[in-house]
């Protein structure tokens, strides 16, 4: 028998994955208390309007499919796309002629693609998720699991990486030819030995897993046997 204290626990992991995330991410702009403040603020209100969705339960199969789809096209995003940036930065790097301007122009267009699509699937499709797949079966634990690691992900990033690339990305750059030391300077600022496409790969993965198993067709055949 359901008890309480099931009914509220998806709502308490959405609450802490947006407070800890938007915690995180907004402490670089407000106070941390006010940063986690408004995380909290904004978890009330998507618990609130994913309570209300759950509540309807053909609305509720769309909405976690399509949310599923979503999460599968930004993890793809982050893992293929992420491989692929810093393979040309790399590979740019080992160019005798190329200079910081160059590489700080080729890295600057990655910055509003990574926040377009992190800040929806932060703020909406993990936090949603984690409300409508809490039913019983493997779907909620591949929900669970990849919200659990996106949440590592993003942890990860903002106490590593963010900080160190969005300063780069504000530094004038020379326009003549870097030296040794410059590029190990681009090397290490750039973190251009960045291991996180692979954590991005296996969330993608899972979700990939989690899209195969529809909830839409399972109450479409439920409404069939009915």
């Amino acid at each position: 028998m359901e008890t309480r204290i099931d009914r509220a626990l998806p709502f308490a992991l959405a609450a802490v994955f947006v407070v800890v995330i938007q915690g995180l991410s907004l402490s670089e702009f407000v106070p941390a208390p006010v940063a986690v403040l408004i995380g909290a603020g904004w978890a009330v209100v998507i618990s609130l309007v994913a309570h209300r969705v759950a509540r309807r339960q053909a609305l509720s199969a769309w909405a976690e499919d399509t949310l599923v789809a979503l999460g599968c096209v930004a993890m793809a995003l982050f893992a293929f796309g992420g491989a692929v940036g810093l393979l040309m930065l790399n590979t740019a790097l080992d160019s005798s002629s190329v200079t910081g301007e160059t590489m700080v122009t080729m890295f600057l267009p990655s910055i509003p693609i990574a926040i377009a699509a992190n800040v929806p699937t932060e703020l909406v499709v993990f936090p949603v998720l984690l409300v409508l797949g809490w039913r019983d079966g493997t779907r909620r634990l591949l929900i669970v699991a990849a919200a659990g690691l996106y949440l590592v992900h993003r942890i990860w990033t903002y106490l590593v990486f963010a900080g160190d690339r969005l300063d780069f990305a504000g530094t004038e750059q020379s326009t003549t030819p870097l030296t040794a030391a410059q590029r190990q300077e681009f090397t290490d600022g750039l973190h251009l030995d960045d291991p996180r496409w692979v954590l991005n790969l296996i969330v993608f993965g899972v979700l990939l897993l989690a899209a195969f198993r529809s909830r839409v067709r399972s109450y479409q055949v439920a409404r069939t046997r009915a």
